[in-house]
C-alpha cells in the first residue's frame, strides 16, 4: 500500500494509555491475536517511531531499500522533534491535481499502530469537505508495519480500527488500493472486509503497474 495522508479534529474517542500517550478506544476483536489500538502520534510515544528509524526502517514503502532517505528522516527527527512530528503528521499536505492545473489540500488522519509499542502506522486522507480524493493519490488508506511486527495481523486489525473512524467523518465506503503483485496487502484488505471493485492500471502510479482496487464499508453501513 502506499503511504502516508484526513481530518486531525475530527473526534476519534480516544483516551489516555497507561504510559500516557493518547490511544484510541477501539481494539480489534482477534482473540488469537495480540490486540493493537491505533494511537494518536505525540512527543510522549515518539521514541518508537524513532528506535524503527534507527533499525533501519523506512515510513515510505515505495522507499524501503533507501537509505539515504531513512538517515535523513532520523536526523530531522533528532534535530527538531517537535517539528518533525508537526510534518509527519500534517493534515495540510499539497497534493497536485492530474492536470497541475490547481493545487489541493489533504486532509490526514495519522495514528500510530501500537501494540504497547510502535509497530507502524496507518493513515486515512481525503480532500477537506468531501470523501473524495485527487485521482493521483492511491486510495483513501495507507500503512506501513515494521519488518519485526509483520505476520502477526497486526495491518489487518489497524485497518479495522480505522473504519469507525472514517464513519464518524462521514465515510459510508474506503477506498483501498494494491499492488496486484503485493499478496501480503491483498491478504489484509481482503480479511478486513475488502471488496474487490476494478483491477487495471491507476492514475497513481505508472501505467504498467497493475492494482487491486476494493471497497471497505465503514461503520456507517451497519
Amino acid at each position: 500500500m502506499s503511504s502516508t495522508e484526513p481530518d486531525p479534529h475530527a473526534d476519534t474517542n480516544l483516551h489516555l494509555a497507561g504510559d500516557g500517550s493518547q490511544m484510541a478506544e477501539h481494539q480489534a476483536p482477534i482473540a488469537s491475536m495480540t490486540a493493537v489500538v491505533l494511537a494518536e502520534p505525540s512527543l510522549l510515544n515518539l521514541a518508537g517511531f524513532e528506535e524503527a528509524l534507527a533499525r533501519g526502517w523506512s515510513p515510505d514503502p515505495r522507499r524501503q531499500q533507501d537509505k539515504a532517505y531513512v538517515d535523513a528522516e532520523l536526523e530531522g527527527l533528532r534535530k527538531d522533534k517537535a517539528g518533525f512530528l508537526t510534518r509527519f503528521t500534517s493534515g495540510d499536505v499539497v497534493a497536485t491535481s492530474v492536470s497541475n492545473r490547481e493545487p489541493q489540500r489533504l486532509v490526514l488522519r495519522l495514528f500510530w499502530i501500537w501494540d504497547g509499542e510502535f509497530c507502524g502506522y496507518i493513515t486515512l486522507r481525503h480532500l477537506p469537505g468531501t470523501v473524495q480524493l485527487p485521482l493521483h493519490v492511491p486510495g483513501h488508506v495507507g500503512y506501513s508495519i515494521v519488518a519485526w511486527k509483520q505476520r502477526k495481523g497486526y495491518a489487518t486489525q489497524a485497518l479495522r480500527l480505522l473504519l469507525p473512524i472514517a464513519a464518524k467523518a462521514g465515510f459510508e465506503r474506503i477506498n483501498v488500493i494494491c499492488n496486484e503483485d503485493n499478496l501480503a496487502s491483498r491478504r489484509v484488505i481482503e480479511t478486513a472486509g475488502g471488496v474487490l471493485h476494478s483491477t487495471g492500471a491507476d492514475p497513481s502510479d505508472a501505467p504498467d503497474m497493475i492494482k487491486l482496487s476494493f471497497w471497505l464499508a465503514t461503520a456507517g453501513d451497519a
